[in-house]
């Protein structure tokens, strides 16, 4: 869009994919980077496509924590989110 880009954009025959990642270090904050991701789609209007496709924004959370003493690298979505 004029306002902005998104991280990933796909599509299959009937439909535009266009996704929004953040990416946190800690578990704990998942839901606030949701939030944040769905909030930076509905402000930059990246739903907003010339196109005959139904488009569908989805906010995606992923965890990458370091390996520690007690536990080993984590790397995985945390959270999807369709943003309507």
């Amino acid at each position: 869009t004029a306002l902005g880009r998104s991280d990933l954009c796909f599509e299959d025959e009937d439909r535009l994919y266009i996704c929004e990642f953040k990416v946190i270090g800690k578990a704990d904050s998942v839901k606030e980077k949701l939030e944040e991701a769905k909030a930076q789609i509905r402000e930059k209007r990246y739903g907003l496509r010339l196109s005959d496709k139904e488009v569908i924004t989805l906010a995606i959370v992923i965890i990458n924590e370091n390996k520690d003493e007690t536990h080993e690298p984590v790397r995985e979505v945390a959270a999807i989110e369709e943003v309507i």
